[in-house]
């Protein structure tokens, strides 16, 4: 019988009547731009769930040199802005919760969502450990993928997962989405741990687990990925990284989420399976990969051998985490585009350093200082090119804030990928529901007017992004 205070999960948010396409063809009187644009006339009308402008302006002084920056800031649904995240008025439930129903949850709603979250991944963890247990052990190194990648072999092998189309009912497949997303986190958290267990025990794993509140899904994989209890500082900050990350536009993850629901595939678990490997290449979150490889080279060598590859790099246009394929992230002039999202990130980290609720290692404070110093001369600095006017300067992306958070945190290099996977499966359950209702195959799609933000003259994220700047320019931003 359907629990009552779950009647939600079948609410589908309306699809939008912006349709750029078909506004242009019925506007147009030539007949070379109406062939063009007839091209493009499988697209839908726009994406309602996600939108990602430039809302901010904030100059700051770059080696003596203002630099203006123009600042993205994304909303879900219209409603739920970045910022509602960042100063604490939405946590990773309520950010899903909106992007999944278009809505905000009442509060009896939000406890019913946040308990259902926690007990389906329960159930997976009791359900996956001795199959998880017998992989481990015979593959003790394999990384979090390979191991949901087994698992998900095992559900489809057993039916315990089917096909995703527009003729279920929409609960009812939301309800499947949940069911093979919370397993893939449970497997991999799970795997995660074990793989550093001597054993690959199945019982210490069992018992780890039984010492832990388990009334908090995100809390729980937080452990399992730190392998100790986590505190509430360090669940923090992994939440406010994790919960900024739940939808990420049109990266290719969630484009294949698109493209795998237009083509009805015959298990929901392909969705997170494909995404996932998407997630996990070489040019998505690959970058993360590359930094760990940079900085244990750069720390087998002097600093002033350091500070010559991280420029070279730059100048090859190859330096991890820098740099941005859909912005603009490097430019030469005064004026660049800035993603907000590594200074966010950080924000709550130093403010954990600077409290002492946070102690960072010196073996991590050499590696994040590395990290530190690439963005000091791929940004602060900038980069001179011989017979080129101007300093090229370059900003950080998203995997910039993540590994340092990950680095300083403890969280095992081959699991930081697993952290993010985490949470942009409900952002990809996002983009499946809505690709039922409008298909698309093309990946660029534009949001609805509607769900797009004002800019905005001041706010939170330009003073955040002033003070993280200002710290990782001066010589010790981690002490």
């Amino acid at each position: 019988m359907p629990n009552p205070n779950l009647q939600f999960m079948s609410e589908i948010p309306p699809v939008p009547d912006y349709n750029p396409i078909r506004d242009a063809l019925a506007g147009t009187n030539d007949s070379q731009i109406a062939r063009a644009l007839r091209l493009f006339a499988s697209m839908p009308a726009s994406t309602a769930v996600f939108a990602n402008p430039v809302r901010y302006r904030r100059t700051v002084a770059c080696d003596g040199t203002p630099v203006d920056l123009s600042i993205r800031s994304f909303a879900i649904r219209g409603c739920l802005l970045e910022e509602d995240i960042i100063t604490g008025s939405a946590d990773a439930v309520r950010v899903i919760f909106v992007g999944l129903f278009g809505r905000f949850a009442t509060a009896e709603e939000g406890r019913s969502f946040s308990k259902f979250i926690s007990r389906e991944f329960n159930a997976a963890v009791n359900r996956t450990l001795p199959d998880v247990a017998r992989f481990m052990k015979r593959f003790p190194e394999a990384d979090a993928g390979a191991v949901m990648q087994y698992i998900a072999s095992i559900r489809k092998a057993s039916n315990d997962s089917r096909p995703v189309n527009g003729s279920r009912p929409a609960g009812e497949l939301l309800r499947d989405l949940m069911h093979a997303h919370l397993e893939n986190a449970a497997v991999g958290a799970c795997s995660a741990y074990m793989r550093a267990l001597s054993n690959r025990h199945e019982r210490r794993t069992k018992l780890f687990l039984e010492s832990l509140d388990r009334d908090d899904a995100f809390h729980t994989i937080f452990s399992l990925l730190l392998r100790r209890k986590v505190n509430a500082t360090d669940a923090a900050i992994l939440e406010n990284n994790g919960a900024i990350q739940i939808h990420h536009g049109s990266a290719g993850s969630n484009m294949v989420a698109r493209y795998l629901a237009t083509l009805h595939a015959k298990s929901v678990s392909d969705i997170f399976t494909a995404s996932q490997m998407t997630l996990d290449g070489a040019r998505h979150f690959g970058a993360i990969d590359d930094l760990t490889e940079f900085v244990a080279r750069l720390e087998r060598v002097s600093p002033e051998r350091q500070d010559e590859l991280i420029r070279q790099r730059a100048i090859q246009g190859n330096l991890p985490v820098f740099g941005h394929p859909e912005i603009g992230a490097a430019g030469r002039s005064n004026l660049i585009e800035l993603d907000p999202r590594p200074a966010l990130y950080l924000a709550p980290l130093f403010a954990a350093i600077d409290a002492g609720h946070v102690k960072v290692s010196e073996p991590r404070r050499k590696r994040v200082r590395i990290v530190q110093r690439m963005y000091q001369i791929a940004f602060a600095e900038g980069i001179e090119k011989p017979n080129r006017a101007g300093r090229l300067r370059v900003t950080p992306n998203t995997d910039f804030g993540t590994w340092i958070v990950a680095e300083v945190l403890g969280i095992d290099e081959r699991d930081r990928t697993l952290l993010s996977y985490v949470f942009r499966g409900f952002g990809w359950m996002m983009d499946v529901r809505e690709q039922l209702q409008q298909p698309i195959i093309r990946p660029v799609i534009p949001p609805d007017p509607a769900i797009v933000p004002a800019a905005a003259d001041n706010g939170v994220i330009p003073e955040i992004i002033g003070a993280v700047h200002d710290r990782l320019c001066r010589p010790n931003a981690f002490m």
